[in-house]
């Protein structure tokens, strides 16, 4: 189907054909049938009780056939839109003369116009809809006619032919009520008709462009996503670059020692096994990663680390934000000690977090708090952002920046808390993950 540029519904799109209804929707067709044909034959039974179909058994007899013929083409309706009507059409006009009675009661013209509506809501080849719709509506031209030609009158058949009184003769009286009744049942048919075939096409152009937006939003997520998983494997490469380099200085300076003053390589050769466990946990990270962009800077050298999340905060006062970092003196040391590439992680989420504050937040003041623990069962890094800004829908949770911030926490075996703080406006960014202080890592 080709959508329109712009979603206007008065262009539709001419090649577009409405789809044939499920199997389900099919279904319902009987459903819709058995419901009508017992209402029918309720009502012609109450008529037959009235004494509308007179007292002879044929007629009597012709009327119910005619009903229950009229009410077939019901089953068929949205499977074979313009074949029901055209059957439906001839079914009208024998059962009709079969019974005129009959044909006139409201159970046989609804069944009728629901089959002309189906046509022009269900078909296909809307050229063909509309060339079958105008011949009917010839056809029941040439019916009133050849009524009025042969009967004088329409209103004939209810024996009233011979009354005199108010505005019109009866043929002028019959003419005006049969031509304005035909016009709204044949108009209302193709307009109704037509109404639900463009809420159809309205609905599939809609369908079609959320798809597209869909697929657009998951294609750009998984961008991001891959773009974020991509820089931190730089970042993390170029921390183990920078550890190998170390590990090769180390190891030289070991073995310059063993020749001359073997007690002296044994504090190399220490940091050398140091060195060797960091870069074994950091290479997890980036195994199978292709680093692809020599445009980017490498070396340690070009890396912040956590003394530089002090100019992030700072840089907040540009914004109109107060910023404001909180950290010890003993954690301060513990940090620093750390493997880069785990200083790197706590600067980026740290800068993730004041980027989402200062893009999709009304906070005024944004807190910093950096924590660490050590105990005889290992040691844990916390990192705490909140702010006192109002909760905004931008910042629900499923942004790119707060899914590299967790990704992040799960690459140094930690969790990552986010969402709005309880009690008080604002939102809180708070990720926990081990360190071994003694290490370094």
């Amino acid at each position: 189907m080709t959508v329109h540029p712009r979603l206007s519904f008065r262009a539709l799109d001419p090649d577009w054909e409405r789809p044939t209804p499920s199997a389900r929707e099919l279904r319902w067709d009987y459903a819709v049938w058995l419901f009508v044909l017992a209402s029918t034959l309720l009502m012609v039974a109450a008529y037959h009780s009235a004494g509308v179909f007179g007292s002879d058994p044929h007629d009597i007899f012709h009327a119910y056939i005619a009903q229950i013929g009229m009410t077939l083409p019901l089953i068929f309706r949205r499977r074979f839109p313009l074949t029901m009507l055209f059957l439906g059409t001839i079914i009208f006009y024998f059962l009709g003369f079969l019974n005129s009675l009959a044909a006139a009661t409201l159970g046989y013209q609804i069944s009728y116009l629901a089959v002309v509506y189906a046509a022009v809501a269900w078909g296909k080849n809307r050229a063909m809809v509309w060339i079958l719709y105008t011949l009917v509506c010839l056809s029941v031209v040439v019916w009133l006619v050849s009524l009025w030609t042969i009967h004088g009158s329409s209103f004939s058949i209810f024996g009233v032919e011979d009354y005199q009184g108010g505005l019109f003769d009866v043929p002028t009286a019959s003419y005006i009520a049969t031509l304005t009744s035909n016009v709204i049942f044949f108009g209302s048919g193709a307009i109704l008709g037509r109404s639900a075939w463009t809420g159809a096409y309205q609905r599939s152009v809609l369908e079609q462009q959320q798809a597209q937006l869909q697929r657009q939003s998951e294609q750009l997520a998984e961008d991001a996503v891959n773009r974020d998983r991509l820089r931190i494997a730089r970042e993390l490469h170029d921390s183990v670059g920078h550890h190998v380099s170390a590990m090769g200085i180390q190891a030289a300076a070991a073995r310059r020692a063993m020749t001359k003053k073997p007690e002296l390589a044994s504090q190399p050769l220490e940091n050398v096994e140091k060195l060797a466990r960091s870069s074994v946990e950091e290479m997890k990270s980036i195994i199978r990663v292709l680093r692809n962009d020599p445009s980017e800077q490498t070396g340690a050298s070009a890396e912040p680390g956590v003394r530089d999340i002090v100019k992030l905060v700072d840089q907040l006062g540009d914004s109109g934000i107060v910023g404001q970092l909180q950290v010890d003196v003993q954690s301060e040391a513990r940090l620093v000690n750390l493997a880069q590439g785990t200083q790197l992680s706590i600067y980026r989420m740290v800068q993730e977090a004041l980027t989402n504050v200062r893009k999709h937040s009304t906070a005024r003041s944004v807190l910093v708090v950096l924590r660490t623990v050590e105990s005889t069962v290992g040691g844990w890094v916390e990192l705490e952002v909140t702010d006192d800004g109002r909760v905004s829908t931008a910042a629900s949770g499923g942004g790119y920046g707060l899914h590299g911030i967790r990704e992040r926490a799960e690459a140094l075996g930690g969790t990552a808390d986010l969402g709005p703080r309880q009690g008080t406006d604002g939102w809180k960014v708070r990720v926990r993950f081990p360190a071994d202080f003694q290490t370094g890592q």
